[in-house]
């Protein structure tokens, strides 16, 4: 059934996966890929709505009536979180990064989400407190903000087609630090190394939502790290 008149959801986002609503201080409202909104009235060249998910459910903003016609839509993401499976493969030490130009120690990982295959490492930096996840089930939330464009950036170098990389998914699991992600340094995330994927992955996470709206995702680990810690 095609939403109300009022109901719409952000259907285009820009290069880093995000954009901006604002708030009645000036202050830049960040907005993620499927975000519903109620839009409540236009004047001055500017409508005003009111964010009805995630995060930022309850804020009300505005955006240029320009900007609404081009980044809003009648499109919803999909009913029922998406589906991760990651099979827990080799431990190489010595894995080197081309973005980076490091050699670093991984664990790495396949990942399936919806069809699109992926290599991840669940883990990089050793002796410090991080360590891979276990096997078992987790959540996955909805992007909390924006990361720091400075640390995904430079990927593009070596990887033009990457885009959204702005975009974590907060895994929950224990102080919740962990994420979905691209790059290739992992601090016991899951973090995709096949930078050229990772637009498909992040279109396959961000266009669902569990029933509640909270979750995007639901994130099976199977096997046994080579490197546990």
């Amino acid at each position: 059934m095609a939403p109300g008149p009022s109901i719409r959801y952000v259907n285009a986002v820009g290069q880093d996966g995000w954009v901006n609503g604002r708030a009645n201080d000036g202050a830049f409202i960040p907005l993620c890929k499927y975000t519903k909104v109620n839009i409540a009235e236009s004047k001055g060249g500017r409508t005003y709505f009111e964010v009805l998910d995630g995060g930022r459910r309850g804020a009300k903003l505005s955006m240029s009536d320009g900007n609404v016609s081009t980044y809003f839509g009648p499109n919803p993401p999909r009913k029922g979180a998406a589906k991760i499976t990651v099979k827990y493969g080799r431990y190489v030490e010595g894995w080197y990064s081309t973005a980076r130009k490091l050699s670093l120690n991984q664990q790495l990982a396949s990942m399936a989400v919806e069809g699109v295959q992926a290599d991840v490492t669940m883990n990089t930096n050793w002796g410090v407190g991080y360590y891979p996840l276990p096997a078992g089930t987790y959540n996955v939330g909805t992007p909390d903000a924006p990361h720091a464009g400075d640390m995904t950036n430079y990927y593009r170098a070596v990887a033009p087609s990457l885009i959204h990389d702005q975009v974590w998914f907060p895994i929950q699991f224990a102080d919740k630090s962990r994420y979905v992600h691209v790059g290739n340094i992992s601090d016991g995330c899951v973090t995709v190394i096949s930078l050229e994927q990772w637009p498909k992955v992040c279109e396959a996470l961000i266009s669902h939502r569990s029933d509640d709206g909270a979750y995007v995702a639901t994130l099976t680990v199977i096997g046994t790290p080579e490197r546990a810690r």
